[in-house]
């Protein structure tokens, strides 16, 4: 008899990755999902609507039986929505399935229902995706055109600074993403375009002569726990977990860019070099200003990664999914 043990949110992780090997049988992997899904074997039930998605893209790409995939979309949408997490991944998933079946009047009116999330929601980005995928470039252009002009506005006149910077991080995220959709289009420069390059400028590539570079801290997922196990009380300042972690990470990359921080980069930390430097300055691991510090010995040795990643492009964290789909949306916190 085999034994079935929880999916935490690492198997799901596993799971996504197109060159996992429980891929060769889509069938028999389908079938695990459901079962975890149906039995309450989801380790975080916040995670039941992901495994569903999963289970919806098996359908859809490997076994080619649409309809399937589409119920087991329906299915993701109202777990999201029943454990509070956002809906936008799956509906616009759903929505492209629609398209697929020959229900595009379906579909249309299931991304236009999200529409108004372009201008509150990091997520929202994964409508424009569908529209771009369903052939509708033009639209998606018009689309993120009026969210960052509407954005912009909150921008300049915040209620609070905390409302700058979360309309801050949405502009960035918008501007960006139109720009490269009109480069495409062939479509000339505009101010929007402008504010882009700039970020652009400002952000990925930091200029050695300035001496430029904004540098943040990450912890790949094995340093993290060995930290957590040594030091538990610095779970106040990297988060409890690995998903925590990556969502603090991500949040103040944004934040940054939308403060126009100049050379955005990352270096990972390590358990064993964090602990040396504690060591070696007879210094209190969970003071802030030792983290602080040892990130400030890693910026000046080692070679930064540039941040933000291309959306298509594999997530800064190494998990091996796409950014897009990993750690970008942690940004909605």
């Amino acid at each position: 008899m085999t034994v079935e043990y929880l999916l935490t949110t690492d198997d799901l992780d596993e799971i996504g990755h197109l060159e996992s090997p429980e891929r060769a049988d889509p069938e028999a992997l389908l079938a695990r999902l459901l079962r975890a899904v149906d039995s309450d074997r989801i380790a975080d039930p916040r995670d039941r609507g992901y495994a569903l998605s999963l289970a919806s893209g098996i359908a859809e790409t490997e076994l080619k039986d649409l309809a399937r995939a589409l119920d087991l979309a329906d299915r993701a949408v109202e777990a999201d929505r029943a454990s509070g997490e956002s809906i936008v991944s799956a509906r616009a998933d759903r929505a492209r399935l629609l398209h697929l079946l020959g229900r595009a009047d379906e579909a249309m009116a299931e991304l236009t229902a999200l529409r108004p999330l372009l201008e509150t929601d990091p997520t929202a980005s994964y409508l424009v995706d569908t529209l771009e995928d369903t052939g509708r470039v033009e639209l998606a252009e018009r689309w993120l055109t009026e969210a960052a002009r509407a954005v912009m506005g909150r921008v300049h006149e915040p209620e609070s600074e905390e409302a700058r910077r979360a309309a801050g991080a949405m502009l960035y995220g918008l501007v960006r993403h139109r720009h490269r959709i009109r480069a495409d289009l062939g479509l000339p420069h505009d101010d929007l375009d402008d504010l882009s390059d700039r970020l652009d400028a400002a952000g990925p590539t930091p200029d050695p002569a300035a001496g430029t570079r904004e540098g943040l801290l990450f912890w790949p997922r094995a340093d993290l726990n060995a930290l957590l196990l040594r030091w538990p009380a610095l779970a106040t300042q990297l988060g409890a977990n690995w998903d925590e972690h990556r969502g603090v990470v991500e949040r103040e990359l944004i934040g940054l860019a939308a403060d126009g921080a100049p050379g955005l980069a990352l270096v990972p930390g390590s358990a064993d070099g964090f602990a040396a430097h504690v060591a070696d300055g007879d210094l209190d691991p969970t003071d802030e200003e030792t983290v602080d510090s040892y990130a400030e010995t890693l910026l000046a040795s080692l070679d930064a990664m540039p941040w933000p990643p291309g959306r298509n492009d594999p997530c800064w964290c190494g998990a091996g999914g796409k950014y897009k789909k990993c750690c970008l949306p942690r940004s909605r916190g």
